[in-house]
Formats: structure tokens, sequence, C-alpha cells
């Protein structure tokens, strides 16, 4: 009998939500304020592992909003109209097609991943090397 490997026990994938918006410097501080008052009620929803908002130190044009959830389920339930409504005013501040991306996370990876690459090398890892 054949198993299937995204059974049912394993469906709450880490679901990760961004959203890059390209703004002109006029609409800027209009846009950071619009997507920052997102924050804080976001990050205390059931769920939410975290809420950024960053922008890109050489494209200074570029806002990017990044979301963390527990499941898909949790994300859907925060997503109710009053937020669609702000992230929508974002995106008509925007000067370009946003992107918009929604990703199902099945493995998380920290720091210990980079020790791995110097032991495969056969180096001692610096990671490791205070231990």
């Amino acid at each position: 009998m054949e198993t299937n490997t995204f059974s049912s026990e394993r469906t709450n994938f880490l679901i990760v939500f961004s959203l890059e918006i390209m703004s002109t410097d006029r609409v800027r501080t209009a846009l950071l304020r619009t997507l920052g008052s997102l924050l804080e009620p976001t990050r205390v929803a059931p769920g939410c592992r975290s809420a950024r908002l960053f922008t890109d130190l050489d494209k200074r044009r570029s806002v990017l909003l990044i979301e963390e959830w527990d499941s898909r389920e949790l994300f859907e339930r925060n997503m109710d109209a009053m937020k669609l409504n702000i992230i929508v005013t974002a995106i008509e501040l925007s000067e370009e097609a946003p992107v918009v991306r929604l990703d199902a996370v099945e493995r998380e990876e920290g720091v210990d991943i980079l020790s791995l690459h110097h032991l495969a090398r056969g180096e001692i890892s610096p990671l490791t090397r205070h231990q």
C-alpha cells in the first residue's frame, strides 16, 4: 500500500504572506503608514509568528510586508475586510503591479544549517567551535 507523503497529519505548514510594493518618494510615507497600521493588530492575532515591514536600502522605492503564520486557516481568519481594505489602499499607492505571495513552508531550519555547510567541506564550524 502506497502512502501519501502529504498526509492529513502534516497539513499545517508555516504560511508566509509577502507583499512588495514599489512607491514613489511622494507617496512613500503614506505607504509606510498604511502598511504599518497592520503590524500590531496582526502581531497579536492568534497564530501569527511575526509581522514585519521592510524597505530596501538599495532600492529605496521597495516596501516589503512579511507575515508568518502557524497555519493557512489562521492566516485566512485574520484576513478580514478591514485588513483587505488597508492592503488595497496600499496597492493603490504603488507605481507598479505589486508582488503578492503566499508560501507554504514544509520545514524550517535555523543557523545550524550554516554549520552543516562547513562540516561538509571538512572545516570546523565557527558555530560549534566554542562548545
